[in-house]
């Protein structure tokens, strides 16, 4: 009698793999004057950031709006000294410039 070495049994044949999926995702071009104009009209009734939240930084945008705010507040305790007359509106212009250009710009970077 021979003896017969073992074998070992077939490996079943690997399933066919599912073909992978790819997913388009469309995210429309944002206009930079949008959103200067969300940071300007807004920004007259001291209401800024809502430009940046439009070009996709949220964070950003309400860095800005809660920042301003505090900063209107500090400027509106200096007005008891009488200082605060001339930089609210300093701030409120350098914001309104700023906050616009940035914004614009935002949505050029995406």
């Amino acid at each position: 009698m021979d003896k017969a070495t073992p074998t070992l049994p077939a490996v079943p044949p690997a399933p066919p793999s599912a073909p992978q999926q790819v997913h388009h995702y469309y995210h429309p071009q944002k206009s930079g004057g949008i959103a200067a104009l969300l940071e300007v009209l807004p920004g007259f009734f001291q209401v800024f950031g809502i430009g940046h939240l439009y070009a996709g930084n949220v964070a950003t945008g309400l860095i800005i709006m809660f920042g301003y705010w505090a900063l209107s507040f500090v400027n509106f305790l200096l007005c008891f000294v009488f200082i605060g007359f001339i930089t609210w509106p300093l701030c409120w212009v350098a914001t309104m410039i700023i906050s616009s250009l940035t914004a614009a710009n935002a949505c050029k970077s995406r």
